[in-house]
Formats: C-alpha cells, sequence, structure tokens
C-alpha cells in the first residue's frame, strides 16, 4: 500500500511542525558543533516547509473565502521567520545573541504552529475535502522536494 503517499497535507504539516519542535529541544540544549547541525536542520526544515506551505496549500486557500483571510498573517510570518534564520546563519551559534534570537524564533515558529493547527487546519477542513487535501499533500511534497537544492545551497552561502 502506498499510505505514506497518500497523506493528506495537514497530516503532512503536522508531521513537519512536530519535527521541528524536536529539533527546537535538541538544540537549545545544544553546544558547539551539535547546536550548529541542528541549525543547519532548523534552517532547511523552515525554509522547506515555508516553500511547500507557500506553492501548495496557501494558492489552495485563496479560493476560500473562509480561509484567504489567513493567507496574509502567515505569510508575514514565514517573511519574519526567514529574516530571523538569515540572521542566524551570519552568527556564531555560541554567542549570547544566537541563543536570544533562536529563542524569539521558536516564539514566532510556535506561535504560527499553534495559529494553523487551532485555527487555518480547521476552516480548510470545512472548505476542501478529502481528495483536495491528498492532492495538495502530493504538491507540498513535491514542492519542498523541488526547493531542497536551493536551500543547500543558500544555507552555504
Amino acid at each position: 500500500m502506498a499510505k505514506a503517499k497518500a497523506q493528506d497535507v495537514l497530516s503532512l504539516i503536522e508531521a513537519d511542525h512536530r519535527k521541528v519542535e524536536k529539533l527546537f529541544a535538541e538544540a537549545e540544549k545544544a553546544k558547539g558543533k551539535k547546536l550548529y547541525e541542528c541549525f543547519n536542520q532548523l534552517y532547511t526544515e523552515l525554509n522547506l516547509h515555508a516553500r511547500g506551505e507557500e506553492l501548495s496549500l496557501y494558492p489552495a486557500m485563496r479560493e476560500y473565502e473562509e480561509t484567504e483571510d489567513y493567507i496574509e498573517e502567515a505569510e508575514s510570518e514565514h517573511e519574519d521567520s526567514e529574516t530571523m534564520l538569515e540572521q542566524l546563519k551570519q552568527m556564531e551559534p555560541d554567542s549570547p545573541a544566537f541563543m536570544e534570537l533562536l529563542g524569539e524564533l521558536k516564539a514566532a515558529v510556535m506561535h504560527h504552529v499553534e495559529e494553523e493547527e487551532s485555527e487555518i487546519f480547521e476552516a480548510v477542513r470545512e472548505c476542501m475535502d478529502e481528495d483536495q487535501l491528498v492532492q495538495l499533500g502530493q504538491e507540498f511534497e513535491q514542492a519542498k522536494a523541488r526547493f531542497v537544492e536551493d536551500v543547500k545551497v543558500a544555507m552555504s552561502q
């Protein structure tokens, strides 16, 4: 059975959220090289996740009055997170400023996750049927896959 391939977009997004929460928890305890590795993973996961949502879920949400109102704030939150990620990328992981900004990024991301899972997902489920959500799940995964190399290049700069 190809059950993993038939996941709906909301389940895939939730799985990404759990992965990022775990990475933040690891980063908070890490030092030196391990902290740098955790940040690299966060950088990659958050960027791919944002691209996936922006290219699959958000365009679909624009088609429904009940969900389009959420898009502007969600995109703004993505931009804020991207800005913080780029700032963090330029900093030394062992500096107090890095840890402080990482904490701000975590707070921003957790706020975004909470809004998505408590408000946006409910509105999306009311507007879209299971087939649409599964199709969006495939688009989400494809969008993320398309940007893997771009994110790796951005990370190395």
